[in-house]
């Protein structure tokens, strides 16, 4: 029997026992998993992917455009999975979530450090701090220890490094850098992306977009910004050659019965007024109204042109010569008409089949509302009527596209814009770059320690080492 005490389990019995990973541990962890790089490219790549998925299928159609181009079966999954508005669903702003989380835990996590190195006093280093450094040196100077301080104070200052020297007894050390905002250019990017995602998803769900087709002369009410549009003027500038030049609005904003501001916009020049912004969109032949239109009169039994009118929009005429006043009342662009209803509607705004409606008074006798058909001039006739009316002719009215936005996040968006650009060009352009020298008396003159260290481009560096080496040599021998 062996009555020595066993050492190690009476070490196992003493020692605390654990119950898996700590607190400290897994918040670590999990601060390391949302600050790591390849959580940030995953998310761009999902990201960049889902983008292009909302650019290719078009975002908000009507079911039918989605049915009539990739089938119903497409169509339900395209239901199930959002993506006929991508950018609005919960998973497109939980990845965008996690992006302001991995972004602002980068911060978080590296930001303090930069800010702490900052302000610490970075002057009181020991000798073996200078020489564990990459870029190091020792020169032995044949001066006084105060003329050596002076020197290298002058020419790093010359250099742009901030400079800042520590006597103390025996020795003098001297710590200059220069750069730091290259350092802090990095995290501002990084911070950059939180504010950019975070405007985009403000005006995304705080904001709205629409789009209306108005008429020159005609007076439309916002109800989002509760004021009045009306759009005094409407023309299109040609070049030359006929093409179009620009496309331009003239626009008044009457807001409690008052005008209050008059602008002409272009493309790419909006009115902006109460956040809502109205940019110049597009342009094209109004569906329900024309000019103008021209009609033929015939004798019905012979077919022969008696007169030729032309019609302005809602204007009563009487035809010089004969018993017959006519006014043009209504238009459609593409006639059809609603069995059920008992209405006629354009159904679509392309000039397909376009037809006038006429009120005809003739003889105070015969009153009628014919419709007449540009492409079908004798499908109808007027029972009691000696006449037959043919359109052959007419003049659109060209209506004005307005996109209407308001985006409370777009000064977030521009503010990250400019944080990014910021933060890159600091990142890329400037580094921080640190000195130190410690000059130590000797019998003959001073023994100069200097060393130095960079966080990015270590090849120049290593250049601008090398000079101001071989420059303190020269001014030592001077």
């Amino acid at each position: 029997m062996n009555d020595k005490p066993d050492t190690a389990s009476d070490v196992s019995a003493s020692a605390p026992r654990t119950s898996g990973l700590g607190w400290e541990e897994f918040s670590r962890e999990v601060v390391d998993f949302f600050a790591s790089i390849k959580l940030a490219m995953f998310l761009f790549i999902v990201l960049a992917m889902t983008a292009t998925i909302g650019t290719v299928i078009q975002q908000g159609e009507r079911p039918e455009t989605y049915v009539q181009e990739y089938g119903e079966e497409a169509y339900r999954w395209f239901l199930r999975l959002g993506v006929t508005d991508v950018y609005h669903t919960w998973w497109f702003t939980s990845l965008l979530g996690l992006l302001c989380v991995n972004s602002l835990t980068c911060f978080h996590k590296r930001f303090p450090s930069v800010w702490r190195s900052m302000r610490q006093d970075k002057v009181s280093v020991s000798l073996a701090f200078i020489q564990g450094m990459k870029q190091q040196t020792t020169l032995s100077l044949n001066q006084s220890r105060d003329a050596v301080a002076e020197r290298l104070v002058k020419l790093f200052a010359e250099k742009g490094y901030r400079v800042l020297a520590k006597s103390d007894p025996g020795e003098v050390t001297v710590y200059a850098t220069k750069g730091i905002m290259g350092r802090v250019g990095a995290h501002v990017a990084h911070l950059s992306a939180t504010v950019i995602v975070l405007g985009g998803l403000l005006g995304s769900y705080y904001g709205f977009q629409e789009f209306g087709v108005c008429l020159e002369g005609q007076t439309y009410h916002i109800p989002r910004g509760n004021f009045d549009l009306r759009v005094d003027k409407f023309w299109i500038d040609y070049h030359e050659n006929g093409s179009v030049k620009s496309y331009n609005s003239t626009l008044t904003v009457i807001d409690q019965g008052t005008p209050t501001t008059t602008k002409t916009i272009t493309v790419n020049d909006p009115l902006v007024y109460k956040g809502i912004w109205f940019y110049q969109s597009s342009y094209g032949d109004a569906w329900d109204q024309i000019e103008a239109a021209r009609i033929n009169i015939k004798e019905k039994g012979s077919d022969k042109i008696i007169a030729t009118v032309d019609l302005e929009w809602n204007k009563e005429k009487a035809v010089d010569g004969l018993p017959l006043k006519m006014k043009m009342t209504d238009f459609v662009a593409d006639f059809a008409f609603n069995s059920t209803e008992k209405k006629v509607f354009s159904k679509t705004a392309e000039h397909a089949n376009p037809a006038i409606r006429l009120a005809v008074d003739e003889r105070s006798s015969v009153q009628s509302t014919p419709w007449v058909f540009y492409h079908y001039p004798d499908l109808f006739e007027i029972k009691d009527s000696a006449y037959q009316f043919e359109f052959i002719g007419y003049q659109p009215k060209k209506f004005t596209g307005l996109q209407i936005a308001r985006n409370p996040g777009i000064n977030m968006v521009w503010i990250g814009c400019t944080m990014l650009v910021v933060g890159m060009t600091l990142s890329s352009l400037i580094y921080h770059r640190r000195l130190w020298a410690k000059i130590i008396p000797g019998e003959s003159g001073v023994t100069l320690h200097l060393g130095g260290t960079t966080h990015k481009s270590q090849i120049d560096f290593q250049k601008e080492f090398r000079k101001l080496t071989e420059k303190i040599n020269a001014q030592a021998q001077s």
